[in-house]
């Protein structure tokens, strides 16, 4: 899953959700000076990566990929489904999708101290930027696949990718339905507090 993914699927405090996103930020020695609070999220990270990969419906959309992606299937799927997550925020939350940003915008501000300037103002784009409220539409999801293109070695034209999603977009929708739920039963230990 993708980062607004990892933030829904977390506690409310902010430590934990941020945590729940910094691993797809940060390397794993940055990711130990973390404090406990902030442990817990990377745990849960970890917990909500492993499950995903490993899920027979998550490796049945990868396998429409055309071979040009095919290593970057995972990703590509991450984005989907966060896309997906915030088209259909109502049935998941009882806030609305910009409210929850908004509240984690302000929860953020009070523990910058606690974060590394880098890292923290990474939190600040994605936020300031309302990122998670961009994944509604295709045009956001084509647009985050670009901004992760940006960021690989090898570019891999990762946006061209659009093209798979509005191909199979029915598909990809009603699996992210069934494996979300699956998802959320499974991480619901780990979320209470």
């Amino acid at each position: 899953m993708n980062w607004l993914a990892h933030a829904f699927l977390s506690r409310t405090n902010v430590e934990y959700r941020v945590g729940n996103i910094l691993p797809d930020l940060v390397s794993i020695t940055v990711l130990k000076e973390f404090s406990p609070p902030f442990q817990e999220g990377i745990r849960c990270h970890r917990e909500i990566d492993k499950f995903t990969d490993a899920h027979p419906i998550v490796k049945k959309g990868m396998q429409r990929l055309p071979a040009n992606y095919k290593r970057y299937g995972g990703i590509l799927t991450d984005v989907f489904y966060d896309h997906f997550l915030a088209k259909n925020w109502q049935y998941y939350s009882s806030i609305s999708l910009s409210n929850f940003t908004k509240q984690f915008h302000a929860d953020l501000k009070r523990i910058e101290r606690d974060i590394p300037a880098d890292i923290f103002k990474k939190f600040q784009s994605i936020l300031e930027h309302k990122i998670f409220e961009a994944y509604e539409n295709v045009s956001g999801i084509e647009i985050a696949l670009q901004r992760i293109d940006l960021r690989l070695r090898h570019p891999a034209n990762l946006s061209g990718a659009i093209t798979v999603l509005e191909n199979y977009y029915s598909d990809y929708e009603s699996e992210f339905s069934e494996f979300f739920s699956e998802l959320q039963y499974h991480v619901r230990p780990l979320l209470s507090d």
